[in-house]
């Protein structure tokens, strides 16, 4: 699907405000609103809008460490990549989980209440798997930027 200047103005609208009526949507890029809910169902039927999220404020909510996990597996075999895959699934903290190529074979994202919580995630949830090699933790201490790329 070829984006023009409208749908890309629509994307950088839904990126910061998914929760914006189809009204104020198209006032907003000035067109009627049925243009606009059009455009908009076009946008998802071609899977370019493909969720609404909500953004959390983990830290209201006690989960005070952010922690980004570097794995490396002994092998990274297909059926390797697949245990660690079912393991982490049950996992709640694991909130994202990359496959990359470099010094590791996958990257963790995990919330946690504390460092002793994620600590005890680890030692019991994943050091217990045979395919582990190696896990490096890298502390958040602040987020310096978290924003949606702009389409222009």
């Amino acid at each position: 699907m070829e984006l023009d200047k409208t749908d890309k103005h629509i994307l950088n609208i839904l990126q910061v405000d998914a929760k914006i009526t189809n009204a104020a949507l198209a006032q907003k890029i000035n067109l009627s609103p049925a243009a606009t809910l059009e455009r908009v169902r076009k946008l998802e039927q071609y899977e370019i809008v493909i969720n609404y999220h909500a953004k959390i404020d983990y830290v209201k909510l006690g989960f005070f460490s952010e922690i980004i996990a570097g794995v490396q597996l002994n092998r990274a075999t297909s059926e390797n990549i697949k245990l660690l895959k079912t393991t982490i699934d049950k996992i709640t903290l694991i909130t994202t989980c990359y496959q990359v190529v470099g010094g590791f074979d996958f990257i963790l994202m995990v919330k946690s209440k504390d460092m002793n919580s994620y600590q005890h995630m680890v030692i019991e949830k994943l050091y217990m798997l045979d395919i582990i090699k190696d896990i490096q933790t890298l502390s958040v201490t602040q987020l310096l930027k978290n924003k949606p790329i702009t389409f222009e």
